[in-house]
């Protein structure tokens, strides 16, 4: 999910208007109704704020568990690859387990 979508969702979950929203965080309604269109994001200081209010991380609002990059996932593949040789397949289903639970979307 892109910013504007988890901002929508969360807020919507708290039963919050985009009103209320905004006045929490001192911004005008207008401008959170841009961030949940897409047409806008808002400010980097307003990030943690943000998520304070949505009882949320920051890693969620940004989606860092959500999409990984070609590289992160070659990197990942590879440190797979590496740990076959060296430790018991056990420890490397584990291994693999835990990347998984870490990114559930990926």
């Amino acid at each position: 999910m892109q910013i504007n979508e988890i901002i929508r969702k969360y807020r919507k979950e708290k039963n919050m208007t985009q009103e209320d929203m905004a006045n929490r965080l001192g911004v005008t309604a207008p401008a959170v109704n841009k961030w949940e269109s897409g047409a806008s994001t808002p400010d980097i200081s307003l990030l943690a704020p943000i998520a304070r209010l949505l009882h949320i991380s920051l890693d969620e609002l940004l989606s860092f568990n959500e999409n990984l990059t070609d590289m992160e996932v070659s990197n990942i593949v590879n440190e797979i690859y590496g740990m076959f040789a060296t430790q018991p397949v056990d420890t490397v289903y584990e291994k693999i387990v835990s990347i998984v639970r870490e990114y559930p979307n990926a």
